[in-house]
């Protein structure tokens, strides 16, 4: 999916610096108002319905993949319970089944943390903000076993970055 994303990038960032160019080279030459006018509403009128399918294909293709209905299937998930603190984090549990569906219930005790969950690989996985006073819900499927990391995501002082928990994905 991000190689993709680079390629349509890519092909956007061209496609805008060749009109640019276009209109550079351009600018010098006069033309008649009402030719100018007419096709200037017929290239915006395109535009727009090309922005509009465009978006309706985005949002179908992506929406699909949201991970909402995986982490609440399979029935009660297991719960952890996550408190933040100034440089740790407190789980209640840190041994989950892989392919089961896990509620994190997060917060903070003291100030703002940044809740977020690294597969063996290093690659996030899931996130979540953890606050004083709020106890935010982040459910998720850990798809395979591993050593799965926590770490936090928000500048939290000085030892914020010896913030890291662990959890155990055990094969089911």
């Amino acid at each position: 999916m991000q190689q993709l994303a680079w390629y349509v990038t890519l092909v956007v960032v061209i496609a805008i610096a060749a009109v640019f160019t276009k209109v550079a080279v351009q600018s010098g030459t006069a033309e008649d108002h009402a030719t100018v006018q007419g096709r200037a509403y017929r290239i915006r009128a395109w535009l727009f319905w090309a922005l509009v399918i465009g978006g309706i294909a985005i949002a179908a293709g992506t929406l699909r993949t949201l991970p909402y209905a995986a982490a609440s299937a399979g029935g009660s998930p297991q719960v952890i319970n996550a408190t933040g603190h100034q440089w740790y984090w407190d789980l209640d549990q840190d041994v989950v089944t892989a392919g089961e569906p896990v509620e994190f219930r997060v917060t903070s005790a003291d100030v703002n943390h940044g809740f977020g969950i690294y597969d063996p690989d290093l690659r996030i996985v899931a996130q979540v903000q953890a606050m004083p006073g709020y106890i935010n819900v982040l459910r998720h499927t850990f798809e395979r076993p591993g050593i799965y990391q926590v770490m936090c995501l928000e500048y939290c002082g000085i030892a914020h970055h010896a913030m890291i928990a662990e959890i155990e994905v055990q094969a089911p």
